[in-house]
This record gives C-alpha cells, structure tokens and sequence, in this order.
C-alpha cells in the first residue's frame, strides 16, 4: 500500500502545474494564454483534455499586469465547470513530467518522462550505497513503464560488472526521446551506481581511496530534490566520517550539463590574500554579493579596469559604466521589467550598436544589452585573458575535493567515467544561464571541462541527435559511514572492473 501511495505523489507531483509555474517564465505564461484564446486543449492530471473558455484569456492577463496571477487560482472550461489550475497538467510545452492527452510518451520529450530522481521518489532521503541498486530495482514509479524497467535492467548490468548496452528498439529514432531521458536524468543515478560498482573508468581510483580514507562501496547517498546547493545544480557530497574532509561531485551531461553557480565558491584565505588573484576574487566576489542584472555591469567595469584589450572595442567608449553610463543598469531593469507587463520601453538610441547583434523577437532593449553585456564578460575571460588568474583561482577553490563524473553513450552502449582531482586536470570556463528574453534569471557560472581520453563517438560513427556527448548526471549528496579500507584485487584499483561484493 505504501509504494501504491508513493507512486501516485510522485506521479502527481511531476505532472502537476500552478500559477507559479505558468509565470516563472514570460515565454510560459504566454504559452498559457494563447491556449486559452486559441481554445487548445489542456491536459488534466487525470489526463482528460478540457478546453478553458477563452474568455478567462483577458482575465488571466489583467491578474498578470496587476501581479495578482497568483495562489490557487480557478479557470472556467467551457462546459461552465471551474478546475483549480494546479489540477492542469504540467505537459511538455510547459516544461513539465506530464503527458499530454493522446500522445505517446516516446515523442513527450524527455521532460515527459518518469526518470529524474525527485520522480521517481529518491530525493532527500539517506540511501546506503550498497542499497542503492534494490532501491532502484524495487523503484514503483521505474517499474510502472516499459522504460522504467530497461533502467532497471541497465543498474542489473552495472552490478553485474556487464557492459551496460541499450535495448536496440530504444536506439531508434521513434525511441529518441525515452533515449534521451534515460542518458541525461536516470544517468543521474546509475552514474553514481557505476562509481559505486566500479564500473566507472577512474585511473586514479586508488589515489583518491587512499586520500578519502574509505572506499566508495562505504558511501551514503542523498539526491537533492531540488538544486539549491550553492556549487552546482549537479552536485553530491562524499564525506569522511573519520576527518570530516567532504568531496564535491559535479556530473556534467548532453551539451556540458548545467553548470554551477560562481556565487557557490568558497574562497580561502591564502587566495584571498594573495596579490595574484585580486582580479579573480573581486570578480566571485561580485558574484555572490550583487544581483544578476549588477553583476553583468559590474563584470565588465572588473575587465576593463583590469585588461582593457580583452574586451571588444566596441564597448569601450561606454566604459566603466560606473562612471560613464551610471543610469545605463537603472534603464536596462526599467525596460525588462516593463516588458513583463506588455509595455516596450526603449533604450537611448546611442546604445542600439551594443546589442545590435542579438536576435530575438520578445526580449526587451535592456534584455538585449543585458545579455549581450554577459556575452562579453564570458568570452573576455574564456578567449581573451580578461581576468587571467580566474581559472587558476577556481582550480585551486576546487583542489582536491572536487570529482566529475561523466558518461558516454555510443554504440548503443553507457560508459562511464571519473575525472579526479580538478586542481590537476581541469580546463575552467565562464558561461552564464540566463537569455535575453530573461537575463535576471541567472548569474554567471563555470564549468569544469572534460580532459580525459575518452570520445563521444567512435571514428567515423555520427552522434545521436546530440548523445553522444557526457550524459548530464543531477548528482547527489554522499557520505562515507565508517570507513574502511577494503581489499581489492591488483588490477581492479585502476579501472573498469567488476566489484566483488
């Protein structure tokens, strides 16, 4: 009876919509109300379809301007009924877990599918590593679909020390989606799996065993339901229970996976002191004191002042904002937030050329210079040294305690691999998370590049629709409890092998 009952909120808890949800982002809401004029059917969480009278269009955005599109909101259907909206589905076109009405879940997206681990009912929950693989095999919500029981069978080959190999029919272009939705989100624990069992290629297992003091069959888990720690939106936690000495783990996925916030790092006292990384840290500093629309002008004020030539000249008689353009950033936020209710406010004609370049129907003019402001301060750190001890500085934050899990899928085929320790080994990027239409809705963040020899495709083979790169892993919170060195075999420390139990 318990698992029926946890099935059923963790169905309803991925499929269901709210007001907030339908507002959280303006290309949503919009979404929203062209359905209702429109007289598109919405899918309920029973998964009957009901029209909304698209009278209710007008009301919905009067409540929107007035910021009153809020709490527990009804919509009157046509048929004169009235449904709460969190009784609507969360569908695909809403960036939700839910199914429409009459299609098919290999063609839902991966958004549509029952995979993530708030899902399917792991999250926020201390899970021993060991039991790790029958809290997945005995998972309700994985054994409620047909996909949910190959990820089931994929956690059997990786304790089974087996190559992990996709079902042929979920290869094809009809399976694209369910393929997806098992490489990026059930990758979030079978990644984890396949550390545990030693199934993931890690050359310098031994080394950071030794440095743990315990090994990782001593692990306790914990998936975060939601990505609120301060490093990353993946994220896990190993902890010594010995030394109290806690290592990071970032998975990263499709296309890079979701990168963690700057505002994250913690910086020490000797990188703080240490003239040769002032840049670096006034920049993570900045990070974490100011709001995201600040950071962007502040950002680039940092770079120009401190290398005035990795910045496109083009900027640079409207540099330092600070002193030149101080009303720039109150202009900017006045011209996004006036967009958010239906009015366009135009920015000083004189800095059109800034953000000329950016293409978008339905972000504002300060949307646009916002973004095109973020743009810059990237690819000024990233290509032209604009802040050169920034990567260093981020590298010796992450040092030793800070691992990054990746898996490759090719040939029909999961791999999985480990990359430990960054301080050695890793290439650091800024990007940031944000759009024109929504340029407040992220600051900037970095990634942790890949540098082992392992490839996404095999030579001559093309991708699959994007696949073939590292699978993205929403990682988890891990604790070692009581550890212990355990005896292996020579030969299974430093690689792919399977793990006797």
């Amino acid at each position: 009876m318990r698992n029926l009952i946890n099935l059923i909120q963790n169905l309803t808890e991925a499929v269901g919509l709210s007001a907030g949800e339908i507002t959280k982002y303006e290309k949503r809401f919009n979404t929203f109300i062209e359905k209702i004029k429109t007289r598109s059917p919405f899918t309920t969480v029973n998964g009957d379809e009901i029209i909304l009278d698209p009278r209710e269009a007008k009301r919905f955005e009067e409540l929107y301007a007035a910021d009153q599109f809020t709490g527990s909101l009804k919509a009157r259907a046509t048929t004169g009924e009235e449904i709460p909206l969190s009784k609507l589905a969360k569908t695909n076109e809403f960036g939700g877990a839910a199914v429409a009405a009459g299609q098919e879940a290999s063609t839902a997206g991966k958004e549509g599918l029952l995979v993530k681990p708030s899902t399917i009912g792991i999250t926020d929950k201390d899970i021993p590593s060991s039991d790790l693989y029958e809290v997945i095999k005995n998972n309700p919500v994985l054994n409620s679909t047909d996909y949910g029981k190959v990820i089931i069978q994929l956690a059997e080959y990786i304790t089974a020390g087996e190559m992990v190999v996709i079902p042929e029919e979920y290869t094809k272009s009809d399976k694209k989606q369910v393929l997806k939705a098992i490489v990026d989100y059930a990758g979030e624990y079978l990644g984890v799996l396949a550390l545990v069992y030693n199934q993931s290629r890690f050359p310098k297992r031994a080394d950071f065993e030794k440095w743990l003091g315990g090994s990782t069959e001593e692990l306790t888990l914990n998936f975060p339901a939601s990505a609120n720690n301060n490093l990353a939106d993946s994220f896990a936690t190993i902890t010594n229970a010995k030394t109290g000495h806690r290592l990071n783990i970032s998975s990263k996925g499709t296309g890079g996976g979701a990168a963690p916030a700057i505002s994250g790092l913690k910086i020490p006292d000797y990188i703080r002191s240490d003239p040769n990384f002032t840049a670096a840290v006034e920049f993570i500093d900045l990070c974490q004191s100011k709001g995201t629309l600040a950071q962007a002008f502040d950002a680039m004020d940092l770079i120009y002042t401190a290398n005035p030539e990795a910045i496109n000249k083009k900027w640079h008689p409207y540099l330092p904002f600070a002193s030149k353009n101080p009303k720039l950033e109150m202009l900017s936020k006045k011209s996004i937030d006036d967009k958010k209710h239906r009015v366009d406010t135009a920015l000083p004609e004189k800095y059109e050329r800034l953000y000329s370049d950016i293409a978008s129907a339905t972000a504002s003019a300060g949307g646009k210079l916002v973004y095109a402001i973020k743009k810059e301060v990237a690819s000024a750190i990233n290509d032209r040294e604009g802040i050169p001890e920034f990567k260093e500085a981020v590298l010796q934050i992450l040092e030793m305690n800070f691992i990054q899990q990746y898996a490759d899928y090719k040939s029909g085929q999961l791999t999985f691999a480990t990359q430990w320790p960054a301080k050695l080994d890793g290439h650091i990027s800024v990007v940031n998370k944000s759009s024109a239409v929504d340029p407040t809705s992220g600051g900037f963040s970095f990634k942790l590049g890949r540098t082992d020899d392992s490839v996404s495709s095999e030579p001559g083979e093309p991708e699959v629709d994007g696949l073939a790169s590292a699978a993205e892993f929403t990682s988890a919170a891990a604790d070692i409890v009581n550890p212990k060195r355990t005896e292996k075999e020579t030969g299974e420390l430093n690689g792919v092998g399977r793990r006797k139990r």
